[in-house]
């Protein structure tokens, strides 16, 4: 097989594998990286012909995957303040019935969620109930028996399922909400934002210790209230608010003097209340988030434009 025509099969393979990565591990940059290895560890390959390429390439993408989180997990321990996933400016090829569902498997507090399973139990899960690939596949690309793999993917989807991460309302209503913050920062009247959190909802923000931002998790609609009057709305009240969909679901850019100061996204529960409020401040992750632009399509494979 030629350079050129191992090239376009990978490139088939690229946008389902660095969805599967940048789920798996939260980082872009990590994602990206993890998939040129594995498009050299393709081109390079010499051995007895491969039957399966698409199975091949997610068994390599998949394992170099789980090795990163082993020492990404160690250097979480260090990490100053709450660590968030990178974000991203996302664009859908897809219905908005589509999209909705492809959205549950990018929001933030899905990502988080994956953070508190075992590395297995995430490749399982993502691997059978996002991307669809059979458990005897599954099984092949952890090295492990298919009856296992159920297992891990089945006390995932158990821990999923409970904590409620993947519901998104519609448009409409994120609008609403939003519109609802928006006016909490501009105007410091928390009224009505108050009526739309639940009363155990949390906020946290991620500066990575480099620019100035709350390091301890806010509990509590009324704390976060106090917290949006007392400091966001004097810090953020003359800046410029913009909509931006960020991993499938509306979120808020405050824009200094032409930059992206902060970007807010939310968490809902079934009852499409704001259940999570996630700030990112950290300057190095909010730079690659105006600069990777991910395109959608309905496998949950991303598209780096």
């Amino acid at each position: 097989m030629t350079l050129e025509n191992k090239t376009d099969i990978f490139e088939q393979s690229r946008p389902r594998l660095t969805g599967l990565a940048y789920r798996l591990l939260g980082s872009v940059s990590d994602a990206q990286d993890i998939v040129q290895d594995t498009y050299l560890k393709w081109v390079s390959y010499s051995g007895p012909e491969i039957e399966n390429s698409a199975g091949w390439l997610s068994r390599v993408c998949t394992n170099r995957c789980l090795d990163q989180l082993k020492s990404a997990n160690r250097q979480k321990l260090d990490y100053i303040g709450s660590w968030i996933p990178d974000q991203i400016q996302t664009e859908f090829e897809a219905s908005a019935e589509e999209q909705l569902e492809i959205a549950s498997s990018l929001t933030t507090a899905f990502l988080l969620l994956l953070e508190r399973l075992t590395p297995k139990e995430r490749a399982a899960y993502l691997l059978h109930d996002v991307f669809s690939v059979s458990f005897d596949e599954v099984a092949r690309i952890l090295d492990m028996q298919s009856a296992n793999c159920r297992k891990l993917a089945a006390r995932a989807r158990e821990y999923v399922a409970k904590n409620n991460v993947r519901h998104v309302p519609e448009k409409q209503h994120q609008e609403k909400l939003l519109k609802a913050f928006q006016g909490a920062i501009k105007t410091g009247d928390v009224e009505i934002l108050g009526t739309m959190l639940r009363a155990d909802s949390d906020l946290r923000a991620d500066s990575g210790g480099k620019v100035q931002a709350v390091r301890d998790v806010i509990v509590g609609d009324d704390a976060i209230c106090r917290f949006v009057q007392d400091i966001l709305s004097h810090a953020w009240s003359e800046m410029t608010i913009r909509t931006q969909v960020l991993n499938g679901t509306l979120a808020l850019l405050i824009v200094d003097e032409g930059n992206v100061h902060a970007a807010l996204s939310f968490g809902y529960d079934a009852k499409d209340k704001i259940s999570q409020i996630y700030i990112m401040r950290h300057p190095e992750k909010l730079q690659q988030m105006t600069s990777a632009r991910g395109v959608l399509s309905t496998s949950g494979a991303i598209s780096w434009g």
